[in-house]
């Protein structure tokens, strides 16, 4: 699939952390914010593949009909692998065309 490259910031969580408190985060997922530069906002929820793997015989069921998971799933929980695979989907895939 062929896409026009988009132009977007991408706020990661892990970034925020990292600088702040210098810790080694225990759970394995987080929040990104996608701004563009209308000033419009996609705010996403990040999972690694091992926190879905450790979570999947806990999901929150609502009504005992739907579970809420994250946005994506990525192998590489770390900010530059995440930014990657939100600027892939994006630009290649189209994967935010129609949500906000």
């Amino acid at each position: 699939m062929s896409a026009s490259i988009k132009e977007f910031d991408i706020w990661v969580e892990l970034d925020e952390y990292d600088a702040m408190e210098k810790q080694n985060l225990d759970e394995d997922f987080c929040n990104v914010i996608i701004c563009y530069p209308d000033g419009s906002r996609i705010t996403l929820n990040i999972w690694s593949e091992n926190y879905l793997h450790n979570q999947i015989n806990n999901l929150d069921w609502i009504d005992k009909q739907v579970a809420i998971l994250p946005d994506i799933v990525v192998r590489n929980f770390n900010s530059d692998s995440i930014r990657q695979a939100i600027t892939n989907l994006v630009n290649n895939y189209s994967w935010l065309e129609g949500r906000g």
